[in-house]
């Protein structure tokens, strides 16, 4: 069997703890991968299963298309684009974006993206 995590999903997990943790609404495309595939490595530790990350431009295209209510690209920054929030409320933004991308993430997934191991990515653990 295979798991794919999709670019939302790793998004999404970012940012919810990005936002909780250090009140910051954006994230590095570079960070997010970084992000992802520990999380990959993290799932692949403790499963027979292979885990497929979806980064590519095609998926975070798909991502803004189809998450506009959720996040934003920003291309300004040359080389460098970011996802950022949307959303100027800090609680609603958290509770939508766990109760839409977390509610039926099964725990092995979302200990993963959870783990202090994963969160050092995010320079949110030492």
């Amino acid at each position: 069997m295979c798991t794919f995590i999709g670019i939302e999903s790793v998004a999404a997990n970012a940012l919810i703890e990005l936002l909780e943790k250090k009140d910051e609404r954006e994230v590095s495309f570079e960070t997010l991968a970084r992000y992802g595939m520990r999380v990959v490595r993290i799932l692949q530790e403790c499963s027979d299963e292979e885990v497929i990350l979806l980064l590519s431009r095609k998926y975070q295209i798909n991502m803004i298309e189809n998450y506009s209510d959720f996040f934003e690209a920003d291309f300004s920054r040359g080389g460098q684009g970011v996802f950022r929030l949307k959303g100027e409320n800090k609680q609603e933004t958290l509770e939508a974006l766990k109760k839409y991308f977390r509610l039926t993430m099964s725990m092995q997934m979302l200990n993963a993206f959870t783990s202090e191991d994963a969160l050092q990515e995010l320079g949110l653990c030492a």
